[in-house]
């Protein structure tokens, strides 16, 4: 089914015009994705009504009844930042940069953010923005220590207006080949708020996946791994106030996952490994486990989880069972000092 919309205004008009869009009648955001051939996104609600005459639309694709492939969508190179915090890891950093300057996809920015190291880490990635002066590396040095919630938070200020999408990097970690770039803007074709990949392990110099979404709806993303290398966020929904990270703990990274899970509209899955998260790494915090930082950190886990489940309460039963279920485990985690979620 076709309907004219008028060139300028894009709103749908009576008169058979010459510009168009392709659209299904009574068809759902989910069912139209599947589908693959819209051209065309909503606003405010889920169904459209086809006799509406003003209805007032985005339009992702314009073309003429006599184009012939009116009902195709072009690529769209997605502008990615890629966001690394860093703390120490001047033995690893090098093989982080080397595997995002080696993409083949190129259309992406980084922000190496700092967390006040004492190593030689930030002047070798001084050394990549300088050999690498075609792509834009940015280096943001914390004067306070804020830890890698605070590293990414910070990060979102100094993104370029451009960018589309964020990816979260760690400095002791790397993708897993170099189409991991090119692999992810192909499945961000439907624009989906969030992008679940898949994510490989190494460890004794072995790597293997060991994480692939597989999630049937919101609920089980909610509860799925919460590592921000698992997803690539839209940067609209990454930044927003109510989705930052937790800062001054080691384990920013779990209600940061749940508060994108609540608030996302769409996902999709990416099988495929993207990611390879270094096990080896003996100077990453789950190696080390600083035994009074991890403490203090299960405890500030359970007073932010606690607020979270607080904040959203009362909107959605099934949110609110699992959130009780997992406010129960943090509390359990204070008081044996066990970490049931790791």
């Amino acid at each position: 089914m076709k309907i004219a919309v008028d060139n300028n205004s894009l709103k749908v008009v009576k008169n058979d015009g010459n510009e168009y869009i392709y659209l299904y009648d009574n068809a759902t955001l989910d069912e139209l994705k599947k589908i693959g051939l819209h051209c065309m996104q909503y606003k405010e609600c889920d169904f459209v009504d086809i006799n509406t005459t003003d209805y007032d639309i985005d339009c992702i694709k314009k073309c003429k009844i006599t184009d012939k492939d009116w009902d195709k969508l072009e690529k769209v190179n997605y502008k990615i930042g890629i966001i690394i915090p860093n703390f120490n890891y001047e033995h690893t950093i090098e093989k982080c940069l080397t595997s995002i300057f080696n993409q083949t996809y190129k259309n992406y920015e980084i922000i190496f953010v700092d967390d006040m190291s004492t190593d030689n880490s930030v002047n070798i990635a001084k050394k990549y923005q300088d050999y690498y002066t075609d792509y834009v590396l940015k280096i943001v040095q914390l004067k306070q220590k804020r830890l890698n919630g605070g590293a990414r938070n910070e990060a979102y200020l100094h993104l370029s207006d451009d960018v589309d999408y964020v990816y979260y990097v760690d400095s002791d970690d790397w993708l897993y080949n170099d189409k991991a770039l090119e692999t992810i803007n192909d499945n961000l074709q439907d624009k989906p708020d969030v992008l679940f990949v898949g994510i490989a392990d190494y460890k004794r110099g072995k790597t293997k996946v060991c994480f692939t979404p597989n999630y049937k709806n919101r609920y089980e993303a909610f509860e799925g791994w919460s590592g921000s290398c698992g997803k690539v966020i839209k940067k609209s929904l990454a930044t927003a106030q109510k989705c930052l990270y937790n800062e001054g703990t080691l384990k920013e990274d779990r209600n940061q996952h749940r508060r994108i899970c609540f608030y996302m509209n769409n996902y999709k899955l990416l099988k495929k490994p993207i990611y390879v998260w270094n096990k080896d790494n003996y100077k990453s915090t789950t190696t080390i486990r600083d035994e009074v930082m991890w403490g203090t950190s299960t405890i500030r886990h359970y007073a932010d989880t606690l607020q979270f489940a607080l904040s959203i309460q009362g909107q959605d039963v099934l949110f609110d069972s699992l959130m009780e279920k997992i406010v129960e485990d943090c509390k359990n985690e204070v008081i044996d000092g066990g970490d049931r979620q790791w």
